[in-house]
């Protein structure tokens, strides 16, 4: 009787930590990815005047949005009414996307990648990129 209990117990056990263990989707695991690597390496200074503040991963949209703030010299207007500038920045980012050997595992999910620019003086937004798979295959 004593070694039935026990089976019992070992089997119910069993049964509920298998149960409770899920196989996490490659979304799930990108979302987490970035979670960690926020809290790792953010805020980070790219140059003198553009911080990396977080990087997020929305499941629903499969969008990655890495969010900057733009300070000093960047942190200026007519930068961004300049049409030419941004058409330059933009084609920039997105051959520097195109050849990222370490966003190639998301390239590869096509997934969406937006770049969004806010202002250290005010806190809006001067500037939002987003590249679809269409833009970098």
């Amino acid at each position: 009787m004593r070694i039935k209990k026990v089976l019992a117990v070992a089997c119910i056990g069993a049964m509920t930590v298998c149960g409770s263990c899920k196989r996490e989707t490659k979304d799930e695991k990108f979302k987490r990815d970035f979670e960690q690597f926020t809290l790792k390496e953010c805020p980070k200074f790219m140059d003198a005047c553009t911080r990396m503040d977080s990087v997020c991963y929305d499941i629903e949209s499969r969008t990655l949005t890495e969010y900057y703030t733009v300070l000093d010299k960047l942190d200026v207007d007519s930068i961004y009414t300049d049409e030419q500038l941004i058409s330059t920045f933009n084609e920039t980012l997105l051959k520097g996307l195109k050849s990222s050997i370490q966003l190639k595992q998301y390239k590869d999910e096509g997934i969406t990648f937006r770049y969004t620019y806010r202002s250290l003086s005010t806190g809006n937004t001067r500037l939002e990129l987003t590249f679809t798979s269409e833009d970098y295959n």
